[in-house]
């Protein structure tokens, strides 16, 4: 409950500076950890904390520490906070296949699991920089420009370091999810919380 609240005044703190765009985009973070309580209709499900406190991580890091503090100017943060939300996004992928095989909806070969989780990180990642050009086009924001690199070369970078975290997400995350019993136990009870 204290990353949503915290996802939420990160949401606030950005609408307060004017940037309504990326309070928009905090709220939607927080729309994904309500995902499990609406699908359920509980108010207790949630996904597992390491994932609440990952998105929580993102939003400051880039909405805060990036747009508000100005980090975004040196030329390795936009690559690592890519990097880190690629690894999230394919960690959530990850534990979307494994409720649904928990629930045994759909049985996935682990290779075939870990090429959906590549792929859907490969496609949020492509949208995310669908999003950038048109947020620079609409609003006259510069989304894709990292210091020292061209448009072209930072768009590249970034898929191939979405590339990068959803390989390591599919690579990772079984052992992660089978080594933490807190998150097992987590992803059991959504699982069980799910209509047939």
């Amino acid at each position: 409950m204290i990353p949503r609240i915290a996802i939420f005044l990160t949401a606030l703190a950005q609408m307060a500076s004017g940037d309504v765009l990326y309070g928009v985009f905090c709220l939607f973070a927080l729309a994904i950890t309500l995902i499990p309580a609406i699908a359920t209709g509980r108010l207790d499900a949630g996904i597992p904390l390491v994932l609440e406190l990952g998105l929580l991580c993102l939003m400051i890091t880039d909405m805060t520490l990036g747009n508000l503090w100005g980090f975004y100017r040196l030329p390795w943060y936009d690559k690592a906070i890519h990097l880190g939300s690629s690894l999230l996004v394919g960690m959530i992928g990850l534990l979307a296949i494994y409720v649904l095989d928990q629930t045994g909806r759909v049985r996935f070969h682990p290779w075939l699991a870990g090429l959906a989780i590549l792929l859907v990180t490969l496609g949020v990642g492509a949208l995310w920089e669908i999003a950038e050009y048109i947020i620079d086009q609409l609003f006259d924001r510069a989304a894709q420009t990292s210091p020292g690199m061209s448009e072209i070369d930072d768009t590249m970078i970034d898929l191939i370091l979405d590339g990068v975290g959803g390989l390591a997400a599919a690579l990772v995350g079984p052992y992660f999810i089978r080594h933490s019993h807190r998150t097992q136990v987590e992803l059991r009870e959504l699982a069980d919380l799910l209509p047939a």
